[in-house]
């Protein structure tokens, strides 16, 4: 079933839209859950589900795993239907609220190595679309330079993806990220040489495939900006064809640019004596976090990184807070 585009339809449909808006509100992206809940909305029609009633038989069906699916999908399946459950029963309606569904297994965080990194700008550099279309050619010209953003500035996928270039400054050398997570705006620095290649970039978007449109990263259609979806999947194609993929117990997503984007600059301030307390607040605002302690949750999941305090840091209990699990 396509999702893009898709609007609500089912009996449920003013409720879902609500429940959106008001997530948005507290400061959540609600972009995966939408889509979830767009997929949702779908099963009810297929279930021909006409009274607004979220029983304890439809969660169920919904929740139940699927055939070569994997445990920590199902579970952010029914996680979402269990938080639209307690948006509805205040609001008198009937619903179920699960409680006992797949729990996923803690994630492992994979730390892209050097030789990795390399091995994967490589296969993003000699793309050549199998469609000989402008429009697939410039798509192949904006993953070079998207999955680059990404790594080198830290970013988020929804914070890259919606970037429009009137929040790009060229002479500051500077991008401006608008409503991000909780609803907080932030000034993101490039180095000269990300700066020199976003020039390059919006040089051949206007006079090689005449691409006005206001967003840094259009999809085919250009009033939109390429989606999370298709972000998501020619990563994992990319990654597919470096040497690396097969030998990866745990294959990395894209986000894994975000972290190893964090842990490798904390570690080139442990291996230069640069203490580590004193940088981790700057880092955390760079990367829009809450606190520092959300930002050494990605350096606390790393083996690697204790090699390097244990090296490096004759103070590392105070340096390594105790953390909680952060998204």
């Amino acid at each position: 079933m396509k999702i893009s585009g898709y609007q609500f339809q089912s009996c449920f449909a003013p409720y879902i839209e609500k429940f959106i808006q008001e997530k948005r509100a507290a400061g959540f992206l609600y972009e995966s859950e939408e889509w979830k809940l767009k997929h949702f909305d779908a099963f009810c029609i297929e279930e021909s589900v006409t009274e607004l009633c979220l029983n304890r038989e439809l969660v169920k069906k919904w929740g139940t795993l699927r055939e070569g699916e994997a445990l920590a999908t199902c579970s952010a399946r029914t996680s979402v239907i269990r938080q639209f459950a307690l948006f509805m029963a205040p609001l008198g309606i009937e619903a179920y609220i699960p409680s006992n569904f797949y729990k996923a297994e803690k994630k492992v965080v994979h730390i892209l190595s050097d030789a990795e990194i390399k091995a994967f700008f490589e296969e993003v550099n000699g793309y050549v679309p199998t469609i000989s279309i402008a429009g697939f050619y410039r798509l192949a010209t904006e993953y070079k330079v998207i999955f680059r953003l990404i790594y080198c500035c830290g970013l988020r996928i929804s914070e890259a993806r919606k970037l429009r270039w009137k929040d790009v400054d060229f002479k500051q050398g500077t991008i401006r990220i608008l409503q991000s997570k909780g609803h907080k705006d932030r000034l993101i620095y490039m180095a000269e040489d990300l700066t020199e290649l976003l020039q390059t970039y919006e040089k051949v978007l206007y006079d090689k495939y005449h691409c006005l449109s206001d967003w840094v990263f259009p999809a085919r259609e250009t009033d939109r900006c390429l989606s999370y979806g298709t972000i998501d999947k020619k990563f994992r194609e990319f990654w597919a064809l470096t040497p690396y993929a097969e030998c990866c117990d745990k294959a990395p997503t894209v986000h894994y640019l975000r972290h190893t984007f964090v842990v490798k600059r904390m570690n080139l301030w442990m291996e230069e004596g640069i203490p580590l307390k004193e940088m981790l607040p700057f880092l955390s605002r760079y990367v829009g976090h809450q606190s520092p302690d959300e930002t050494f949750y990605y350096y606390h999941q790393v083996a690697e990184a204790f090699r390097i305090i244990r090296d490096k840091d004759k103070t590392g209990k105070l340096v390594i807070p105790e953390v909680n699990a952060y998204e």
